[in-house]
């Protein structure tokens, strides 16, 4: 299996401000590797390419090429499963183990392994959906899925969390803590959220952009964007409210992936995971398609000649949220602290609250 890359984050520092961050990447392009390659041989190679997120990438590679060759999708319903349990997985992944253990408290070991099978049973289209959605609400909140819909502002959250109910109540308390020690020097910059856009949508946006170039730096309006369980709710009356007391983003995306884990579970009780993989034809024997993953929207984008590969490009989540101007870039840059190892600390936390699909190494260096 090839290298799936790394991101070195090189975070500029004077001692009390952060000036600035460079963001290189050596994560490979798809079409490196797959061009030349028969679309049979290209699609059992793809999700062997990604040690993260394999389902949705298999999925995304299936509906390009389907799209591209005129073919009606089969079994979009098993390939929505798959995806939405993957997801789901990657959301418990970073709640139960990566928070806890960057914010010194306890790992959920036993429990993340206990809703890891059951997601992979429930995959295969077996287990219960019914009693995971349950066992999420008591043992992740403390409280009901009634009672949950109720927290609609910041005030209402913060109560939940001084309760200590469910597992997840200590880490956002823990993080809570964390951002309110936040101070930046000036405006905080935002990079703006990601539209909730269909195929169609992309399609007329970006039609003319699908090169390597985009591939590698993707951008709307000549600008990065923010994709992510954030972009998804960012109109939910929760997700702006805490947005408005803090508006780094750090702990509105971590609520945002536990909104996203809560309607998935809700979604696969009810069988409606249908937009979660979108395709559509770009032209004779081109196709691209569009997959919702953990981590935000993930395009391919394909063409075919004479049952070949001639063309394969893939712009995942973190290309969009690491572009060297982007969400980790502007989230850091300005940033007040005068001490490295506290630099560090939170380098690292806007890091894993973007939740970049490979590994990361982080420089401090003195400007």
């Amino acid at each position: 299996m090839p290298s799936s890359g790394m991101l070195n984050l090189r975070i500029i520092w004077d001692g009390n401000v952060v000036c600035g961050v460079e963001v290189k990447s050596t994560r490979p392009q798809a079409f490196r590797l797959l061009k030349g390659k028969l679309t049979s041989e290209a699609l059992q190679m793809v999700p062997l390419l990604y040690s993260v997120c394999g389902k949705a990438q298999h999925a995304a590679a299936i509906a390009a090429t389907n799209a591209a060759m005129g073919i009606e999708l089969q079994n979009d319903r098993a390939l929505e499963r798959e995806v939405a349990c993957e997801a789901m997985q990657e959301h418990l992944w970073r709640l139960l183990l990566d928070w806890p253990k960057l914010l010194g408290l306890p790992l959920q070991q036993k429990q993340f392994v206990s809703w890891h099978s059951a997601l992979k049973e429930i995959a295969k289209g077996g287990g219960s959906a019914k009693n995971l959605q349950e066992e999420l609400h008591q043992v992740l909140l403390g409280i009901s899925a009634a009672d949950w819909k109720q927290i609609d502002n910041n005030i209402k959250l913060e109560q939940w969390q001084s309760q200590g109910k469910g597992l997840l109540a200590p880490v956002l308390a823990a993080l809570n803590f964390e951002e309110k020690n936040f101070e930046f020097a000036g405006k905080l910059k935002q990079t703006e959220l990601m539209p909730i856009w269909s195929t169609n949508e992309i399609l007329q946006l970006f039609k003319n952009n699908f090169d390597y170039q985009f591939a590698a730096e993707p951008e709307y309006k000549r600008n990065p964007i923010e994709t992510g369980a954030l972009a998804q709710g960012q109109h939910s009356s929760l997700l702006r409210d805490v947005l408005s007391h803090r508006p780094d983003r750090v702990q509105a995306r971590l609520i945002a992936r536990l909104t996203n884990l809560l309607d998935s579970a809700k979604s696969l009780v009810l069988r409606n995971t249908s937009d979660l993989v979108q395709c559509n034809s770009v032209s004779d024997m081109s196709g691209m398609s569009m997959v919702k993953t953990a981590r935000g929207m993930l395009l391919h984008f394909v063409r075919i000649e004479s049952d070949r590969i001639a063309e394969y490009l893939t712009v995942a989540p973190t290309e969009w949220n690491f572009h060297p101007q982007g969400a980790l870039v502007n989230g850091l840059t300005g940033l007040k602290v005068n001490d490295a190892e506290r630099l560090m600390r939170t380098a690292k936390i806007f890091v894993l609250s973007l939740d970049p699909c490979v590994e990361n190494e982080i420089e401090i260096s003195y400007a």
